[in-house]
């Protein structure tokens, strides 16, 4: 019989969302996949939950309510700070391991995902608290310094998943079919990497 727990969180399905295309017998592989899968499960779940909270942290904003507009981008915010922390999980699975289920993926790759594609689109938008305005620090300062903040939670997610990538594929075209590293690159604004100093 379930609990109210269970039954509230509707944990039998949410726990019977894992499933490993590597036969279980194999189950060092099979362990590693579900791995995989639950770490990009929850992940989902995190930005799922970073949209809803910046929708409302937008309304608020465009109703001139900028201390509830920064509230929303601070737990925005913190969502963002936490899937950031979230892929150093995967620091725990090794690229030789990775490897061994990869080709079981086909073609289906993170770039793939349509809510974190969304959420940092949106977090960029210049129009995310209402029309671009020099006055808007002074009309919402709380809510432009929660984004300004937000913004740099982005970088530091894109800059930790760069290296998780560059540590478990290389140099490797991505599963999706993108460049792979060159690819994440493009994505965000990382300084030019410097040349090795040449003789005086």
């Amino acid at each position: 019989m379930e609990t109210p727990y269970a039954c509230y969180l509707r944990l039998p399905d949410l726990l019977d969302l894992q499933q490993p295309r590597t036969p279980a017998e194999r189950t060092a592989q099979w362990a590693h996949e579900r791995f995989f899968i639950t770490v990009h499960q929850s992940a989902e779940l995190l930005a799922g939950q970073a949209l809803v909270d910046l929708h409302r942290a937008a309304e608020q904003a465009r109703a001139g309510n900028d201390r509830e507009a920064a509230t929303a981008l601070r737990r925005v915010t913190a969502l963002v700070a936490i899937l950031e922390q979230h892929l150093t999980l995967l620091d725990h699975l090794e690229p030789d391991s990775f490897a061994s289920f990869r080709p079981l993926l086909d073609n289906a790759s993170g770039a793939q995902s349509s809510q974190f594609a969304e959420l940092f689109q949106r977090i960029a938008a210049a129009d995310l608290l209402g029309p671009p305005s020099d006055t808007l620090p002074a009309q919402q300062p709380l809510a432009a310094s929660a984004l300004q903040a937000l913004r740099g939670a982005v970088a530091l997610w894109q800059t930790r998943h760069l290296l998780l990538v560059e540590r478990m594929i290389g140099d490797q075209p991505g599963t999706g079919g993108t460049s792979g590293l060159a690819h994440l690159r493009d994505q965000i604004d990382l300084p030019p990497r410097r040349r090795p100093a040449g003789p005086q």
